[in-house]
């Protein structure tokens, strides 16, 4: 059983659910705050006036210990009380509570207002913010306005803003903007910024208006993968098992589906498993191993997975031979999250192979069980 090399495409922009979402938010669960805000409220959430810090400054820290306190009233006041000192983050925090009803009920026409002001200070966070608005129609803004706003995000230099107006131009499928939005991938992944790296690979690689060009995305698909990117690392690893891209390399390759399992991708845990029962290199087979990764695979619904599960079930290669268990595995690969029937002959034989072995009473048993456990995935 082979595993795609596709694991799917780029998603709609990073703030977009966040911003989106129409209902209040309650205390105990406040929505996430835009990236900007995160990070200054993480690194300054003391109120304590230090020496030498200006009263805009004690302001933003009061907003940011009230808020992580969640005393949103008070946040709301010291964020204006910061804003109308020059503070855009003020301005921005403002906005995040009124768009979300963190102290009132939700205003999308007052957060415009304090998002325009932190946008009109130079805050990209809150120029994206006021684009998923003007997307959705929301605030007294319009849907063409939201070009503009992620334009002026890019435009500032900052790598989330330059990675959402690519976002958003490649959305559109623009072919005579392609070239921009690759420009702008690029900024934002040669930038650091993790998200931007599996996006710009997917730009590069699978997007009908981009260069198709496998070649320049592989080392992105790695970057993102060993920053923490669970797909991206398992394309990336079954590239350098292939020579998609570039020179093959199975030992890179499969260090880096490896990690795609160490991060919990189900599809990754079954290739790891059949790499692990063929040994890597000059590598031996582990074949306790790779019953164990087959297994992890297995119970988070990877066919391959539960293939080699059956297999080495039915072998006794790496586990204790079970035949019932080895049939039940066997039936579960064979139908999709969708219950449609898998077509695979090698799994067809094992599973012919097992209801010779077992009485019919059993097979039946046992196929009712997998049937059923296959619409619980």
């Amino acid at each position: 059983m082979v595993a795609s090399r596709r694991t799917g495409s780029g998603g709609a922009g990073l703030l977009a659910a966040f911003v989106l979402s129409l209902a209040p938010a309650s205390a105990q669960t406040a929505p996430e705050l835009p990236p900007s805000l995160a990070e200054e409220i993480e690194r300054d959430h003391t109120a304590d006036a230090v020496e030498g810090r200006s009263l805009t400054d004690t302001a933003m820290a009061r907003a940011s210990a009230a808020y992580t306190a969640g005393d949103y009233d008070s946040a709301l006041l010291h964020a204006q009380r910061a804003s109308a000192g020059g503070e855009a983050r003020g301005a921005t925090l403002a906005g995040h509570i009124r768009l979300h009803g963190l102290a009132g009920e939700p205003d999308d026409e007052a957060a415009v207002r304090w998002l325009q002001r932190a946008a009109d200070m130079g805050e990209p966070d809150a120029l994206v913010i006021l684009a998923r608005l003007a997307e959705a129609g929301r605030g007294g803004l319009s849907s063409w306005q939201a070009r503009e706003f992620l334009s002026q995000a890019a435009e500032l230099g900052d790598p989330r803003g330059a990675l959402e107006y690519a976002l958003y131009i490649k959305e559109r499928g623009d072919p005579g903007a392609a070239s921009v939005a690759l420009d702008w991938f690029r900024l934002a992944a040669e930038s650091g910024l993790s998200d931007a790296y599996r996006e710009y690979a997917i730009a590069l690689d699978q997007w009908p208006h981009g260069p198709r060009d496998p070649a320049r995305a592989r080392p992105w698909y790695e970057r993102a993968g060993r920053a923490g990117d669970a797909a991206s690392a398992m394309e990336a690893g079954l590239m350098y098992r292939a020579g998609d891209g570039g020179p093959a390399d199975p030992a890179r390759g499969a260090e880096l589906i490896q990690i795609a399992a160490e991060l919990g991708l189900p599809e990754a845990m079954g290739r790891h498993a059949f790499l692990l029962f063929q040994g890597v290199g000059d590598a031996p087979p582990e074949p306790e191993r790779a019953a164990s990764w087959a297994r992890r695979g297995a119970e988070a619904g990877d066919p391959e997975a539960q293939f080699i599960l059956a297999y080495a079930l039915a072998t006794g290669d790496g586990v204790t031979r079970d035949l019932e268990r080895a049939y039940f595995w066997v039936r579960r690969a064979g139908f999709t999250r969708e219950e449609a029937v898998v077509d695979n002959p090698d799994r067809q034989r094992l599973q012919a192979a097992l209801e010779r072995a077992l009485p019919e009473t059993a097979v039946a048993r046992i196929e009712s069980e997998a049937m059923a456990a296959a619409g619980s995935f």
